[in-house]
């Protein structure tokens, strides 16, 4: 008896990302993986742990914005995961909107509500066009806009076009942040595998077993300038064991099998006590939009 041909079947992969729907991190993870299995998870560290722990596959955090700077959790958990890489990254724009229930006029709105860094990052706005509206916080954007099915006609919220979309509300004015550069830079974050040989773009960390020795940062950074590879970003932040100790991150062009690169990082941990590759990843060269 002939046995029958067993179809293979490609399971979508779960993705976890920082909800609720409708925020910009669930954009990111919408237009990374817009046929895969998103799930939403209340913090980032539930976002980590499900990835940690297996749960998912794959991880959408924000990790750099243009304005606030490094997302410090999210940069903690790569330097400490044993499991977890960068896998790649999306640029979104962060393109605040003005957010109301059908047929309401700018003059009519007496409430406006987001998340508090929304709120912030639209200052000029709301003062010039609803400064006698009260501004209530909320824990995130997308819950803002949810409200407004509940609100009345004087509400009105700040968020990401796609929480209008679900929400099935309008968008009564866009573009409404006081600086036009607001971009944030969402790292795709992985448990398994290698990172794929057209990899351009490489993030470590590193620190030093004597901080306080003279020429330290210059001795780490010289072989990759010697080697002609680009730095795209270098910082600090306090490792937590005691004042004037910290951790580098650097962010370079090159795949970390890069011979020269392997020379460079070679060199680098002579001056080293600690050294991680936080991934090797394509590098994201322009802004992702619908």
């Amino acid at each position: 008896m002939d046995t029958p041909n067993r179809i293979k079947v490609n399971m979508p992969k779960t993705i976890a990302f920082l909800g609720p729907e409708g925020t910009y991190t669930d954009e990111a993870c919408y237009l990374y993986a817009p046929e895969e299995h998103r799930i939403p998870f209340g913090s980032l560290g539930l976002v980590t742990s499900a990835l940690e722990e297996g749960k998912v596959d794959e991880a959408v955090v924000p990790i750099e914005n243009s304005l606030g700077g490094t997302v410090i959790e999210v940069v903690d958990y790569l330097v400490t995961s044993t499991k977890a890489r960068i896998n790649g990254e999306v640029l979104l724009p962060i393109d605040h909107c003005l957010i109301t229930r059908r047929g309401v006029q700018l003059n009519e709105i007496r409430v406006v509500m987001s998340k508090q860094e929304a709120l912030t990052q639209c200052r000029q706005f709301l003062s010039e066009n609803l400064r006698y509206s009260e501004q209530i916080a909320t824990t995130s954007t997308a819950l803002a806009v949810t409200n407004l099915k509940e609100g009345d006609n004087r509400t009105a919220a700040i968020g990401p076009r796609r929480s209008a979309d679900l929400a099935g509300l309008p968008v009564l004015v866009d573009g409404i942040q006081d600086r036009e550069n607001n971009v944030t830079r969402f790292a795709i974050l992985t448990s398994g595998g290698k990172p794929d040989k057209a990899s351009n773009k490489t993030s470590i960390a590193f620190d030093f077993d004597s901080p306080d020795a003279p020429g330290l940062v210059y001795g780490a950074l010289s072989p990759f300038a010697d080697r002609g590879i680009n730095l795209l970003k270098i910082e600090s932040r306090p490792t937590g064991k005691g004042m004037g100790s910290y951790i580098f991150l650097l962010d370079f062009e090159g795949h970390i099998n890069a011979p020269h690169v392997q020379e460079a990082i070679s060199a680098l941990k002579n001056h080293t006590a600690t050294f991680k590759v936080l991934g090797t990843y394509p590098r994201a060269r322009n802004i992702s939009t619908r």
